[in-house]
């Protein structure tokens, strides 16, 4: 049985997916045992099982890496996706072309900042891409650098969002140490 899904992805990110000489297209196919058909002209995109398909979900973790070099990440972080812990998702920025400008630059900030501490702090990756933010990583690390994304999307001050993410990085590098502490001693 044939398991295919139909996507479309910007006709500008097709050069990222077929990659120099067609390597990144093949990687993809080889990895996960599936033929990947690309449209140039209006950017559809169909992911087949093949006969070589040994897992019905790989046509579907195929579609996801694809989905993300059409968001915008490279063919490398799009690849984590493989990974079942690991998932993509998108946030959809809305309003004027201008206020839409306006909130990319807020999440970006200034030399890439703001994205990079967001990434550093939450151990994801974060795609700024036409009129979406788009995010890779697993659920728990996803739903805190979405929520650092929607305070700044709201107009929160990007110091508030820092703090957020510190106090997230301090909680993380706690959640090891508490495996090791030793029980509380029982009084007779």
């Amino acid at each position: 049985m044939v398991i295919d899904s139909h996507i479309r992805i910007p006709k500008s990110r097709i050069g990222v997916l077929i990659g120099k000489k067609g390597e990144t297209k093949s990687d993809i196919e080889s990895i996960t045992q599936v033929s990947i058909l690309v449209n140039s002209d209006d950017g559809s995109v169909i992911i087949k099982s093949t006969p070589d398909t040994t897992d019905p979900t790989l046509v579907l973790k195929a579609r996801d890496i694809v989905k993300a070099i059409g968001k915008g990440f490279s063919a490398e972080k799009a690849l984590y996706l493989l990974d079942d812990d690991i998932f993509l998702e998108t946030i959809d920025l809305e309003g004027t072309k201008n206020n839409i400008k306006r909130i990319k630059s807020r999440i970006i900030g200034e030399k890439g900042k703001t994205r990079n501490i967001i990434e550093t702090s939450t151990d994801t990756h974060v795609s700024v891409f036409g009129n979406q933010v788009a995010l890779i990583g697993n659920l728990e690390e996803i739903n805190y650098a979405k929520e650092a994304i929607l305070q700044l999307i709201q107009g929160s001050r990007h110091s508030t969002v820092y703090r957020y993410l510190e106090q997230i990085r301090f909680q993380s590098k706690q959640r090891p140490l508490r495996i090791w502490k030793e029980p509380p001693l029982e009084e007779d």
